[in-house]
């Protein structure tokens, strides 16, 4: 659903699943935004965050965290997010929270 919404909206994007994908996908592609979920599979999107964070190379790509947890966003803000987005939310509102971090 994501790539629907980025691709409607003239972003240019590339997805993966895991973190260790994410990394090899950073070699090739230098993301000026990440956006991913709070939990991610088998990892916690916090912690993600965090080694971005604290990484020279990687301190200025803008993080936007996702989650349906009712008190995710406190958390992933402290792991270092740029944005957080609860879901569900409107399409609008997630292109609009990307923009402003653009």
């Amino acid at each position: 659903m994501l790539e629907a919404i980025l691709q409607y909206s003239g972003f240019s994007h590339q997805t993966c699943g895991t973190p260790d994908a994410l990394y090899r996908l950073m070699d090739a592609y230098k993301p000026k935004i990440i956006v991913m979920d709070m939990l991610l599979s088998g990892a916690d999107g916090r912690d993600t965050c965090r080694e971005l964070k604290h990484n020279k190379g990687t301190l200025g790509i803008k993080i936007m965290m996702m989650s349906a947890h009712p008190d995710a966003e406190d958390s992933c803000r402290k792991a270092g997010a740029d944005e957080f987005i609860s879901k569900p939310f409107d399409m609008d509102q997630f292109i609009q929270k990307i923009g402003e971090q653009l």
